[in-house]
């Protein structure tokens, strides 16, 4: 059974046929394969985002009564300085859990795809390898977010600490979220497949990958703005019924239930989220009528886990190599290929190496 609608025929999809594509990998590939994923990484990313949620918002109540005047003691200034290295702490595991659950899901559906053999351990001895472009990747990234938050936070200090009209400012405000808003979901959306590139482009990585992404999202923007909408959307649902559960006196058993549904929610919508920005990848690949080659791209897996057999890593070139599949008669095994080797027939192999 195929993973997903036929490559040449993904980019005819929409936003929601996308969602509806990537729904539908777990249970026509690997169930046990994500329920596992879902478990161990997923699920810790989602717990760690409800939180962080939470703590920010205390720490934002908690900072405006400070510095508006309505309690200045001692206690609230130490108060706000143990909760921001908190914050710092949450906001480090929960971008290390995502950058976890992008290299764990994008690997599982890209072996899928390839036809590659897929289970739990190889992947987890896999993603260190893939994590550490995902981690360069995400660095670029997180300086275009930097750049976008100052842009748009820089003018609106400006504007209050001149004492500007109230009426005025509310609406410089309101212009300055909307433009904020769209730009962030750009970035985010440009992030995202730049990660996916990162994991199935060999050799693209970091800044590479954000040129690559801005490359392929050239004509699908539209659909990845949305996408990336409908992401943010469904996940402020859950945040906050469970900030309400948490912060409202409520019986502990209806508590106990919403903050679980809450948790189920976000899990969910996590995986999806995962999974539909590797499917749109392939639908931005064949948008700009570029072929993923299975056989390439099994070989680029291959040389994430080197407890795959049929993976060797050279080590005067630190490249990977292959086991090739036609067998040497005059030699017992496989004889070892380059990945980004010509092929030809064993004869020819025979005649470069000197041997008859």
């Amino acid at each position: 059974m195929e993973l997903f609608t036929a490559a040449e025929d993904l980019k005819f999809l929409n936003a929601h046929q996308i969602i509806s594509e990537a729904v539908r990998i777990p249970a026509r590939s690997s169930p046990l394969e994500f329920f596992l994923i879902t478990l161990t990484i997923i699920l810790p990313l989602s717990l760690i985002q409800l939180l962080f949620e939470v703590h920010t918002t205390i720490l934002y109540e908690t900072s405006y009564d400070y510095f508006s005047g309505h309690n200045s003691s001692s206690s609230y200034k130490q108060f706000i300085r143990t909760y921001s290295i908190q914050e710092l702490f949450y906001l480090l595991s929960l971008y290390l859990f995502f950058l976890l659950s992008i290299s764990a899901v994008v690997f599982t559906v890209a072996s899928l795809y390839a036809s590659k053999p897929v289970s739990f351990i190889p992947t987890l001895f896999a993603i260190p390898r893939i994590f550490k472009h995902l981690g360069l990747t995400f660095f670029y990234a997180l300086l275009l977010m930097t750049v976008t938050y100052l842009a748009y936070s820089i003018p609106i200090s400006v504007l209050v600490s001149e004492n500007t009209n109230e009426a005025l400012l509310v609406g410089f405000v309101v212009i300055f979220a909307i433009i904020y808003i769209l730009v962030r979901n750009c970035v985010t959306a440009l992030w995202h497949l730049a990660s996916v590139i990162s994991v199935l482009e060999p050799d693209v990585y970091g800044l590479a990958a954000m040129k690559k992404s801005k490359q392929l999202l050239r004509g699908r923007t539209k659909i990845a703005l949305e996408l990336a909408n409908l992401y943010f959307a469904a996940t402020w649902i859950p945040e906050l019924v469970f900030l309400i559960a948490t912060q409202f006196p409520v019986h502990f058993v209806v508590k106990l239930l919403l903050v679980l549904l809450c948790l189920f929610m976000l899990v969910a919508l996590n995986l999806t989220g995962l999974l539909v920005q590797t499917v749109f990848f392939f639908a931005c690949k064949s948008h700009h009528n570029e072929v993923v080659d299975k056989k390439v791209l099994y070989d680029h897996l291959g040389g994430y886990d080197l407890r795959d057999k049929s993976v060797a890593l050279n080590p005067s070139t630190g490249s990977v190599e292959m086991q090739s599949l036609v067998k040497d008669h005059d030699r017992v095994g496989y004889q070892p290929v380059a990945v980004n080797a010509r092929t030809g027939t064993v004869g020819d192999q025979n005649a470069e190496n000197g041997e008859p």
